[in-house]
């Protein structure tokens, strides 16, 4: 059976998107289910540094521009229900070479059928050509409570909707229920008129995870945020 591929997106920068591709991929891992995480976000790519994952040979890039194998750009991690496909942090002469993305699904087909989930963490943009790219992946849509970040996030969903690339939700990022002003779930669903809605904790332990380059639902497996990422990965996988 292929994967099940999931493209988490956002419409902008700052509202954890990363944050969620790094502990989702490693939640589900944990719960003995196989998964990819892949750091399709070329201009500022972060997913390794959240694994405190440095040193590495190949990456995305050089896969896209046939300097290598898919399969020699996958690193397992402490877990072996855990891989990694990283980009490159830091800028190298070969990694500046335009990344012929478009070509990402035939590699991605290579090796599908060796994973229950694929996350791929794409970079932040209302554009829709990447996953577009890439046959069967569905999207989950990553925002903050705050009203202008959902409305933002509304606007993603509708070109998503108008691609016919199936949604399976959304998750906001850094709750506060001592915020009067942020979004409540209610108003969440019934501005962006959808189904499933994830709400994730603010938690400062995101910020030591990062830091000390293990994932959040490693590191603080009993933290607010942790516990709801790891909700949201039970979740899916019965989804």
């Amino acid at each position: 059976m292929s994967a099940k591929i999931i493209v988490v997106m956002s419409p902008k920068g700052g509202v954890g998107k990363t944050t969620t591709s790094v502990n989702l991929a490693t939640a589900i891992s944990e719960l003995n289910k196989s998964a990819l995480l892949i750091d399709a976000n070329l201009e500022t790519p972060h997913v390794a540094i959240y694994y405190g994952f440095v040193g590495f040979k190949y990456s995305l890039e050089d896969v896209l521009n046939g300097r290598t194998e898919i399969e020699n750009a996958i690193y397992m991690g402490d877990n072996p229900k855990f891989h990694i496909l990283p980009s490159r942090v830091t800028r190298t002469e070969e990694s500046r070479l335009p990344n012929k993305l478009i070509n990402i699904n035939r590699y991605i087909e290579k090796i599908e059928d060796r994973y229950d989930f694929i996350i791929i963490d794409s970079r932040p943009s209302y554009e829709i050509n990447f996953i577009k790219l890439i046959k069967n992946a569905s999207s989950l849509i990553v925002s903050n409570p705050d009203i202008t970040s959902i409305i933002e996030a509304k606007k993603l969903k509708e070109e998503l909707e108008n691609a016919n690339i199936n949604i399976i939700g959304l998750v906001i990022n850094k709750v506060n229920n001592r915020i009067k002003d942020q979004m409540t779930e209610k108003e969440t669903k019934d501005l962006m008129e959808i189904k499933n809605v994830w709400r994730i904790r603010d938690d400062k332990k995101v910020y030591n995870a990062l830091k000390i380059g293990v994932p959040l639902v490693l590191s603080s497996p009993k933290s607010f945020a942790a516990k709801d990422i790891t909700n949201l990965a039970k979740q899916l996988i019965k989804i």
